[in-house]
């Protein structure tokens, strides 16, 4: 089984370090690549990039100025070459070296299985031994999803088969088009995830969709969009309900 990685970064010198060597360190004996693709950085992330790449033949790097988040998740993917996919953010990294041969014995058990998801670990931003949040997920049905009740999107991998039946990430959404994708692959199209019980990923607070009270309430108002997009009824009780937990984690 052969595994891509996509990271979108931009201006994340701080961070892209451990994203990248995270991948490296994977104990795995089968293909994989790394596509980041870094959206006109203007501190030294391509050059972390391309130092790391001098001795990491599986890293991939794109220089595409402005493309933002979504397309440039878009262009990965049609730029990457293997079977299953996964999406790591710039300022997250994995949980253990053994993340690959986990996700590489779940898609082996079951030819037909198109996708799985994990639990979360969060960490302090600028402290990565500093746990403060644990994310556990669950087994999801079609109408969770529906009801706003959807997995971490970096916990997600994906057999690409979901990319060319369903499409591509809507980047007419600028923050949210992650729940977009979600609500259309899983709950409209019922697309069965695994859930499997261990941690992948572990995530740094302060990210894009909840830093600010602005990004909240724009990310959750795109949620709004995605419900619309797709033809659908909006349940606002639960959109608020997203909104307040979304506050909550903010460090004032």
């Amino acid at each position: 089984m052969s595994i891509s990685i996509i990271t979108t970064v931009l201006n994340n010198e701080k961070f892209i370090y451990d994203c990248v060597n995270s991948v490296r360190n994977q104990k795995f004996n089968q293909d994989y690549e790394h596509i980041v693709v870094d959206g006109g950085s203007k501190d030294n992330t391509l050059k972390i990039l391309r130092e790391l790449k001098k001795d990491n033949g599986n890293l991939k790097i794109f220089k595409k100025k402005n493309i933002g988040i979504y397309k440039g998740i878009n262009y990965a993917i049609k730029k990457s070459k293997y079977k299953y996919i996964g999406l790591l953010h710039a300022d997250d990294f994995y949980k253990n070296n053994n993340v690959f041969k986990n996700i590489s014995n779940e898609f082996r058990s079951n030819s037909k299985l198109l996708s799985i998801h994990s639990n979360i670990e969060f960490v302090k931003r600028n402290n990565k031994k500093k746990i403060v949040r644990f994310f556990k997920s669950k087994r999801l049905k079609s109408e969770d999803y529906i009801n706003c009740k959807h997995p971490p999107h970096t916990s997600l991998f994906v057999n690409k088969k979901i990319f060319n039946d369903f499409g591509l990430y809507n980047t007419n959404l600028k923050i949210a088009s992650d729940f977009e994708f979600m609500l259309r692959v899983y709950g409209i199209n019922k697309i069965y995830s695994k859930y499997v019980n261990k941690t992948f990923v572990v995530m740094r607070t302060g990210g894009t969709s909840n830093k600010n009270i602005f990004n909240i309430m724009l990310s959750n108002y795109e949620v709004y969009k995605s419900f619309k997009i797709n033809n659908m009824r909006v349940n606002i009780f639960f959109i608020l309900k997203k909104i307040l937990s979304k506050v909550s984690q903010i460090n004032f």
